[in-house]
């Protein structure tokens, strides 16, 4: 399992590199990826992870349990950034600190190795972790420099929230959608998962000369890393003590490097895409690394 993850999470960061080629060669617009990501492929997606989640509407306990603890992970991170910063890189800190790359990047590694129980329970927690990055997360990146009522206004454009909704409403009632139209609607998962990956690339190749923050990156790497993980695993393993099958979903989530959402939404709100976009390719390097020895150690520790 160590090597197959490896190889996945190395395939993952060829297409990032692929973007940073095709931004340099084409001058693509990162601004214009992340809006077409945010407003129609993620929403596409959701709807449809919702209508083929092989489970019934009980697993959004998982949904709301991934939210709150995204968002409780971002206000800590958050309040942490404001004693490190005195300007709105703690905003982009707070909403780095909630979350990880699960869709673009542990989902396909969810479906190479979990079990189909594994893989409903990953995609429940994936539309909570989605949830968060476009409701609370948003609000917390935005407040770097728009207004409480701005932010509030942004947040109900996204059509992610109206997609989940529409989601549980198809699932809860049953409706069948026809088999075409479900085909064409998958087709929306490659592409939020290469898009997805390819957006840091493409951001990175964007700036002619960039500006590394290492106190950012340092920070937003320890915490997504280290303190995280650590935290999060202790706490699940021997404070709630839940299963041995959600155990292993959790230490894949948690172990995911930064998110490609981080570049994403600070690409759409213009908040220093190029310090999101450098931090997340080396969070993204190193799991090649962790996320491998994540998964294998606590696997080791539940046999």
């Amino acid at each position: 399992m160590f090597f197959e993850v490896m190889l996945r999470v190395l395939l993952l960061i060829l297409i990032t590199l692929i973007g940073f080629f095709i931004g340099k060669k084409l001058d693509l617009k990162t601004k214009d990826i992340s809006s077409l990501l945010i407003y129609v492929i993620s929403p596409v997606v959701i709807f449809i992870s919702i209508i083929q989640s092989p489970s019934d509407l009980t697993y959004f306990s998982y949904s709301i349990a991934s939210f709150l603890t995204a968002s409780l992970a971002a206000f800590i991170a958050y309040s942490i950034g404001k004693t490190l910063w005195s300007c709105n890189k703690s905003n982009l800190f707070g909403f780095a600190g909630g979350t990880g790359n699960t869709g673009y990047f542990a989902l396909p590694i969810a479906f190479a190795i979990f079990n189909p129980n594994q893989i409903a329970i990953t995609i429940f927690i994936i539309i909570g972790i989605n949830l968060y990055e476009f409701t609370v997360g948003y609000f917390i990146t935005a407040k770097g420099h728009l207004t409480t009522k701005e932010c509030l206004i942004k947040i109900i454009k996204l059509p992610i929230i109206y997609s989940a909704i529409l989601g549980v409403l198809f699932k809860g009632s049953d409706i069948t959608l026809n088999s075409i139209l479900i085909s064409t609607l998958e087709n929306f998962k490659g592409a939020y998962s290469v898009l997805g990956m390819m957006v840091i690339g493409i951001t990175l190749s964007s700036f002619y000369k960039i500006e590394i923050d290492w106190k950012f990156s340092f920070f937003s790497i320890l915490w997504k890393h280290l303190i995280y993980p650590i935290v999060g695993m202790s706490f699940f393993y021997y404070i709630i003590q839940v299963p041995d099958d959600l155990l292993t979903v959790i230490a894949l989530m948690l172990a995911t490097p930064m998110a490609g959402n981080v570049v994403v939404i600070a690409s759409n709100l213009n908040l220093h895409p190029e310090k999101a976009a450098f931090s997340v390719m080396l969070s993204t390097i190193l799991s090649v690394i962790t996320v491998p020895i994540s998964i294998v150690m606590f696997g080791n520790i539940i046999s």
